[in-house]
């Protein structure tokens, strides 16, 4: 199952990233590494309630609670979580997509998360 949500997700976000151009200025761009920044804390922590809350209605049907539950493993086999490496913001028709590499002490992640013009998110992808 977990499986079939990273792909996909992989391929909803290839599309995304694909179709993403332009980037955006500073202070726009805080706001949203900001709030991939939340969400990633959130998952490091298995609270998938709050991440679940912050997802648009095709996102919440697409992937459930219980499926994000199902994360925790992959969380777990990474190790404790060091800091963010890197980020990066695009903007394409409204929608912004986050990449932000994190460091953890087994593996390194890289998360893709998309948020639409209410801020809620259309895309989350993790690698």
């Amino acid at each position: 199952m977990r499986k079939l949500l990273l792909v996909i997700f992989s391929v909803v976000a290839m599309f995304v990233l694909a179709a993403c151009g332009d980037k955006v200025d500073e202070d726009i761009s805080e706001k949203y590494i900001t709030k991939a920044e939340e969400i990633v804390s959130l998952l490091n922590d298995a609270n998938y309630e709050e991440v679940h809350a912050m997802l648009d209605d095709e996102a919440k049907e697409g992937l459930s609670e219980a499926a994000m539950e199902e994360l925790t493993p992959f969380f777990e086999q990474s190790g404790d979580f060091e800091k963010i490496n890197k980020s990066s913001v695009e903007e394409k028709d409204g929608h912004y997509t986050v990449v932000l590499a994190a460091n953890y002490s087994e593996e390194n992640r890289v998360f893709t998360i998309t948020f639409n013009d209410q801020d809620e998110v259309t895309v989350l992808w993790i690698n």
